[in-house]
């Protein structure tokens, strides 16, 4: 049986660090989707939403520490930009990658993806 041989405390902190950035800056009424997709050795992780996007300005430097992209202040905390470095790090240790892109027409969709691995399930 083919599943992902994963630490999944630490990947589900991925999962809420993602999903919180997409609740903060998508509006009432808007979507989050999270979907999962198996592509060749390696299984999708996809959060989707529709809220204002991340700019093309800000896409490559959103995985670094310490990096919030326009300085804004949500829900009155100024976020201190370490939720998406560490989900890099997580994702990479685990031999996957993390990336985002546009979600059309509006939003941004993160995807990151695990390998899959032949596993024995002991019962």
């Amino acid at each position: 049986m083919q599943l992902v041989n994963v630490d999944s405390r630490l990947i589900l902190q991925v999962i809420i660090n993602i999903v919180d950035n997409a609740v903060k800056y998508t509006p009432p009424g808007g979507e989050i989707v999270i979907s999962t997709k198996k592509e060749k050795s390696f299984v999708h992780v996809q959060i989707a939403d529709t809220g204002k996007g991340i700019s093309d300005e800000d896409k490559p430097h959103i995985f670094e520490m310490f990096y919030t992209a326009n300085n804004e202040i949500t829900d009155s905390k100024r976020s201190l930009g370490l939720g998406l470095a560490l989900c890099k790090s997580i994702i990479n240790a685990h031999g996957g990658r993390i990336t985002v892109y546009d979600n059309k027409p509006k939003g941004a969709v993160f995807d990151f993806t695990v390998p899959a691995e032949e596993v024995e399930i002991h019962e």
